[in-house]
């Protein structure tokens, strides 16, 4: 298997003191498994040839693997179009795309012309548009399309879907989340793109998704109300918080509903515990679920960095029985399983449509699309309510 992936930011080498690097990483474990002959990272920075060659011989060594790692320089004056003959040179099986998120549809489109199976880190796109074109090409090339919604994979939330699905809580009443980031995530590591983002399209989708995948209910309106202030006085014109409501039906019947509330922001201090603070309630008839996303019962504290809040259910290099390093977690799964998939349809032991329905396809994540455009339009028409038609 030939593997193109776009961009070399933390996510995939880890940078910045912001992980271990998910991306690459997971590749050189999903190696030991799944025969990879070659992957070529490309992004626009010349100088990210030493990085990547860095992260590569780090990861191999750790792992005890011998991925072959290269890098290519795409032009920055019109990438989009270098992309596109990079993927139409060469023999490629499928593409894991990592690029800001007002850049997704124009790399996806290109990777989906050209036949490629493809995965897309999150958020999907912004708008409705840009989703059913691309669900459409997905369809007419026959290509397994997903988006990297890793939170399906995180146990303590196929625990909450378990419970959900038992029907233990009674009927959905409303799902509360409070999703926030540290300061320097939009002035220091995203400082280039952040202001042409917001922090729910950024991140609170994860929980659209989520909240999508452990009920089986539609969007059908939303309203958002943003804060401003810290950003702003460092030049980035974003807002610091955003903090919607989504009304959620039943698909088959209407009159069975629920409401969401997300607060989400970017502006926690730098001295906070952890990269992410992340909990949600769900809240039915006959129960409740609290989920503490962060407090994961492992508390490190350290001269060097302070308290630190562990999560090592995400990604992170653990032994094994014979002491062996090896990288696993629900961030790891979401990448070794869209491999493993990709495998399965070259064997052609699977078809793209067996997997449209059980993964965050396109067009599963066509929703969360659906409510991030709601969401935007709200936030520029006086926060007042949008509808929302997911499958029109």
């Amino acid at each position: 298997m030939k593997i193109l992936v776009l961009g070399a930011g933390m996510y995939v080498t880890g940078r910045n003191g912001a992980g271990v690097g998910t991306i690459l990483s997971s590749l050189a474990e999903s190696s030991k498994s799944i025969q990879i002959d070659e992957v070529l990272i490309a992004a626009r920075k010349p100088e990210n040839d030493d990085l990547v060659e860095n992260a590569a011989n780090r990861i191999n060594g750790l792992l005890g693997t011998s991925l072959k790692v290269s890098f290519k320089t795409i032009s920055g004056n019109d990438s989009a179009e270098d992309f596109r003959f990079l993927c139409a040179s060469d023999d490629f099986d499928c593409v894991i795309l990592c690029v800001p998120d007002h850049l997704h549809f124009r790399y996806a489109e290109q990777a989906v012309l050209n036949g490629l199976h493809t995965l897309l880190v999150k958020p999907f796109v912004p708008t409705r548009a840009e989703a059913d074109r691309l669900v459409t090409l997905a369809k007419e090339k026959a290509v397994h399309c997903v988006v990297e919604f890793h939170k399906r994979f995180d146990e303590s939330n196929l625990y909450a879907k378990k419970v959900v699905t038992e029907g233990s809580l009674g009927k959905l009443q409303y799902i509360s989340v409070a999703y926030s980031q540290k300061i320097s995530i939009p002035t220091e590591t995203f400082e280039a793109w952040s202001n042409q983002t917001n922090i729910f399209q950024y991140l609170g989708v994860h929980y659209v998704d989520l909240i999508y995948f452990l009920s089986g209910y539609l969007p059908v309106r939303a309203m958002a109300v943003g804060t401003m202030g810290a950003l702003s006085a460092s030049g980035i014109e974003t807002f610091d918080s955003v903090h919607a409501q989504i009304v959620w039906h039943r698909p088959e019947n209407d009159k069975d509903w629920f409401v969401s509330q997300l607060n989400t922001n970017w502006i926690d201090p730098v001295s906070t515990s952890a990269m992410s603070d992340q909990t949600f309630t769900i809240v039915g008839t006959s129960g409740r679920i609290d989920c503490d996303q962060k407090n994961r019962g492992i508390e490190l504290v350290t001269e060097k960095t302070g308290v630190q809040a562990v999560n090592p259910y995400f990604s992170e290099y653990l032994p094994g029985p014979d002491g062996a390093l090896a990288f696993g977690g629900y961030g790891h799964k979401s990448i070794n399983l869209f491999l493993a998939d990709v495998e399965s349809l070259q064997a052609g032991d699977l078809t793209p449509d067996d997997l449209v329905d059980c993964r965050p396809s396109f067009l599963q994540s066509r929703v969360s699309t659906a409510v991030i455009e709601a969401v935007n339009m709200s936030l520029t028409s006086d926060f007042g309510w949008v509808e929302i038609d997911a499958f029109s």
